[in-house]
């Protein structure tokens, strides 16, 4: 059964590159389940920029795209308050947008959050809760 979760910069990074420290994790966690992925503009900006617009990550988004595999969604158009804010809630985490967007959007929509980024285990969702991870960080 297809699972939507939240993809974050990390995991598709890591997709796409072999000698990531996270690559045998993720075609762990790939391999054990079907998604069907959401993500935002500044998950995509992030991952393009570390993979430096290679044009096997560029393909491999286009055809997730295609294939209906992966959603773009912009947190910043649905609730930029909250997006502002929680750039200023977090400030002190050094932040990024593609973290604060990923958390508006599961605010908004609740499923878990594919990254592996550690700093997920400190934000919290709109009533103070731990967010829903698929993390190697998560016991």
């Amino acid at each position: 059964m297809e699972k939507t979760v939240y993809l974050d910069t990390g995991p598709l990074v890591a997709l796409f590159h072999k000698r990531d420290q996270f690559h045998p994790w993720v075609k762990k966690v790939l391999s054990d389940h079907t998604f069907r992925f959401i993500t935002c503009e500044a998950v995509l900006t992030e991952t393009l920029f570390v993979s430096q617009n290679s044009p096997r990550a560029v393909a491999a988004i286009a055809g997730m795209m295609e294939n209906n595999i992966l959603e773009i969604q912009s947190a910043i158009t649905k609730d930029p308050t909250e997006v502002l804010d929680l750039m200023n809630k977090y400030h002190d985490q050094n932040t990024s947008l593609a973290d604060v967007s990923l958390v508006t959007l599961y605010n908004n929509e609740q499923a878990p959050i594919f990254t592996t980024d550690s700093d997920f285990l400190v934000y919290r969702d709109s009533r103070g809760n731990a967010i829903d991870l698929i993390s190697p960080y998560k016991s």
